[in-house]
Parts: C-alpha cells; structure tokens; sequence
C-alpha cells in the first residue's frame, strides 16, 4: 500500500515520526514544508514553502499539488496538521483516496482550524485527549494517547552538567526565552545552548545556533540533563530520552501565538508530573537553581509511545490493504 504522510515541519513532523511503526511494510512518502529539518528527512518527500506564512501560497502551487497526487497515486493520506493538510485533503477527497487525520497530540480542549476544516472528508479521524471529543462528531475517536507515562532508570554518567534550550521552527523566534536563559546562564552552574529559530536576538553568555537536523537535536538532549523548551512536542523528546523538562510557552499576550494552547498542554503535562511549567524569567530562574541543586536522581518520570495506538492505525489501513 502507498501512504502520503502530510503535514509541516515541526511538532507535527515529530509526532507523526513517533508513529512510523504503523506505516511499516508500506511504501511512504513525504509532503511537508522546505525546512533545513526536512531536506534531510531519510524518507522519498516533497517540499513546500510554508503555507502558514502566506496561505495564499497554496494558490501558486496547486498544480504542483495536483501533479503529485496524480503520480503517486496513494493509497491512503494520513496527516496530523497543520495547514498543508487542507489541499491534500480536498484533492483526495475528489481522487477517492482515503483519508485519516490525527488531530495534533498538543491540543487539549481546543480543536486546530485544520481539524475543523477536514473533519467532514476525513474517513478516520482520531483525537488524542478525551476532552477533544466534545469538540467533533460521532466520527472522531480516542482509542488513547501518543503517548503513555512511563519511569525509567537514568544513568547521569551520560549527561553533562548542561541545559538545551529550544525555541522550535516556528516561522516566529522566541526572543522572551532567548533573553531570559541569556540572563540566567550567569547565575548557573551549567552550561546552556540554545536552538534560537528565527529570534532575532543572539545570545551573549551562551552557545547557541539557530536550527540543526533532527539526530543532531537528539544527541543534544541525550547529553542535557535539563532541557527547556517551548511546550512543544520538544517535551516529550527531553522525557524519552532521559532529562528533566521544563516548559516555558509561547503567549498569545506577547503575540507569540495566536492562542495559548501550548500553556494548556504544558499544564497538562505537569498535572502527570512530567514538566515543570514557567511563564516568566523570575520562575524559570528558580526552576533551574531547584533542579541544579538536587542533580542526584536514579529514576525520572517519562513518557512512552502508547502500543495500543499504533495497533489502532495497523487495524484501519489493513482494512485498505
């Protein structure tokens, strides 16, 4: 079986690599956004522009939408957002092509415009939090999270004494959390690097670059023994692999977002007991002078890949098989 895998460059990329078990025995492609992240993705992809800078982008590139569609002849588009979903969708739809969408695991009790948007073409359509139900019709389903709580054994032997700081590849940088870690590095212990994006400000006090490949990142991390990031699936990536995680979200206030649904989703997390959730420089500071001082851990709460989940995708597309 042909599967597209859709969706942009960042978060949604994460998670739907998260579920690459599903997919496994089935020829998969690629349609996301041009990114220094994607250009290295090891799978067959297409490259777009971001369409969340300027939707009207999807206008100019239609043919090339149409083109691919035409020629791959996919068997089934399975995507988790964001916006590049929508015309992929909608030609399947008209390509009678089946269609399963995974609303976005960072979404809590607010549904994305995407989901809103292909929920009514969509054949299978999957929540990932039992409050999203309420959100969608009788088609959405939660049969359980991305991921599950879990606790793991650490070896502190293999990480540093060091903070990863990450701001993701929003087309937006993060300037409040490049300044407040530029600030609080003086005052630490530990050494900080920081994965700034596209925020304008450089940092004068720590190591910093502005976006690597997705094994670079994940080296990092195994080597942090904190890592601070944005409230992002990025989270879930410090937790799996063995570091203390603190949140730090963008706002909708400071116009770092266009709501505060990463403010939800961090809370959530913390409510597991996975993350530590700052909002501001004084808090952050006080998180990391707390996890500096008690550095002696033998086990750290983490999280899983929930089985059942990727058993759930196996079952729907062997009945396309």
């Amino acid at each position: 079986m042909k599967i597209a895998l859709v969706c942009s460059h960042g978060g949604h990329l994460t998670e739907m690599l998260y579920l690459m078990d599903a997919f496994k025995g089935h020829d998969v492609f690629f349609i996301t956004y041009d990114h220094p992240r994607t250009r290295v993705l090891p799978y067959r992809k297409y490259l777009f522009p971001n369409f969340g800078e300027n939707p009207f982008r999807v206008i100019t590139h239609v043919l090339e939408i149409i083109r691919i569609m035409v020629q791959e002849k996919p068997d089934v588009i399975i995507s988790n957002g964001a916006e590049i979903a929508i015309p992929f969708f909608y030609l399947g739809k008209l390509l009678g092509i089946k269609t399963i969408f995974i609303e976005c695991y960072t979404r809590i009790d607010e549904p994305t415009v995407t989901g809103k948007l292909v929920y009514p073409i969509s054949d299978h359509f999957f929540v990932l939090w039992p409050e999203m139900l309420q959100h969608y019709g009788k088609k959405a389903k939660y049969v359980g999270g991305l991921f599950k709580k879990t606790k793991i054994k650490i070896n502190l032997k293999d990480k540093k004494n060091q903070i990863f700081v990450m701001t993701g590849t929003h087309y937006q940088g993060f300037e409040r959390l490049v300044r407040a870690m530029d600030k609080i590095v003086e005052s630490i212990s530990y050494t900080v690097i920081m994965q700034i994006g596209k925020t304008q400000y450089k940092p004068k006090k720590s190591k910093w670059f502005e976006f690597a490949e997705y094994a670079t990142i994940k080296e990092i991390i195994k080597r942090s023994k904190i890592v601070v990031s944005q409230a992002a699936i990025s989270l879930i990536d410090g937790l799996t692999l063995g570091s203390s995680a603190i949140a730090f979200p963008r706002l909708k206030k400071f116009n770092e977002a266009i709501n505060d649904h990463q403010l939800m989703f961090s809370r959530k997390l913390e409510k597991e007991g996975l993350v530590k959730v700052t909002t501001n420089e004084s808090e952050l500071r006080e998180v990391l002078v707390s996890l500096i001082s008690n550095p002696k851990r033998k086990y750290l709460k983490s999280a899983i890949v929930n089985k059942r989940f990727i058993q759930i995708l196996k079952e729907v597309l062997g009945v396309y098989n």
